[in-house]
C-alpha cells in the first residue's frame, strides 16, 4: 500500500517529532544535567532525590516518543521497503519503550524506597552495606537501560535516514505507467 504524498509527509514529520523527543531530552540529562547535579550538590542523596522525579517524566516522555515512532515507522514502511528497514524500524521502537517503562516502572520505585529506608545519608554507610550495593546495582541497571533507550532512538534516526536516502535513490515511475486515464466528458473533435 503506497500513501499519498502529503499523507507520508505528514507521517514523516510526525516520525521525525517524536524521534527527535525519543533522543534530545534523554542525551540533555544524561550528558549535563544529572553530571552536573551530582557535581553542584553536597551529597549523593539530595542529587538523586532530585533527579528521581525528572528521570520519571522523561521516561513517560520517551515512552510515548517510542510508541509514536512504531506507529509511523510502520506506516512509512508498509510501501515496500526492505524487510530489514522494516524489521528494524518497528523493532527498535518496542526496545527503546520497553527500555524506558523497566526504568520508570520497575527500577525508579525502589530506589526512592532504599533512599528513605536508608538509616542516614546512602553517602555516609559502608561500601558493604546491603541498602548501598542495591542502590549501586540499581542505578548501574538503569544507566543502562538508558543508554540502551537512546542506542534505540539513534539507530532508528540512522535507519529512517537509510529509507529516506533509499526512496529518494529509487528511480520515478514511468510517465506512461502510472497515469489514470481521465474520462472525457466533452468531446469536441
Amino acid at each position: 500500500m503506497k500513501l499519498d504524498t502529503r499523507l507520508e509527509t505528514l507521517i514523516l514529520t510526525v516520525h521525525l517529532a517524536a524521534l527527535a523527543l525519543a533522543l534530545a531530552p534523554p542525551l540533555f540529562f544524561g550528558a549535563v544535567v544529572a553530571p552536573a547535579v551530582f557535581r553542584i550538590l553536597p551529597t549523593r542523596d539530595m542529587a538523586g532525590a532530585l533527579q528521581s522525579p525528572i528521570l520519571s517524566k522523561l521516561c513517560g516522555i520517551s515512552e510515548a516518543s517510542f510508541l509514536v515512532l512504531f506507529g509511523t515507522a510502520w506506516l512509512l514502511t508498509s510501501g515496500g521497503a526492505a524487510k530489514a528497514t522494516r524489521a528494524l524500524l518497528t523493532r527498535l521502537p518496542v526496545l527503546g519503550f520497553f527500555a524506558a517503562l523497566v526504568i520508570r516502572e520497575l527500577l525508579i520505585p525502589p530506589i526512592d524506597k532504599i533512599r528513605a529506608e536508608a538509616p542516614g545519608l546512602i553517602d555516609n554507610l559502608p561500601a558493604g552495606d546491603p541498602s548501598r550495593v542495591l542502590l549501586d546495582r540499581y542505578h548501574r541497571l538503569s544507566t543502562g537501560l538508558f543508554s540502551l533507550a537512546i542506542g534505540a532512538a539513534l539507530l532508528i534516526l540512522f535507519v529512517t535516514a537509510r529509507l529516506l536516502s533509499e526512496r529518494r535513490a529509487a528511480p520515478p515511475p514511468a510517465p506512461g505507467a502510472a497515469r489514470v486515464p481521465v474520462p472525457k466528458i466533452l468531446d469536441l473533435s
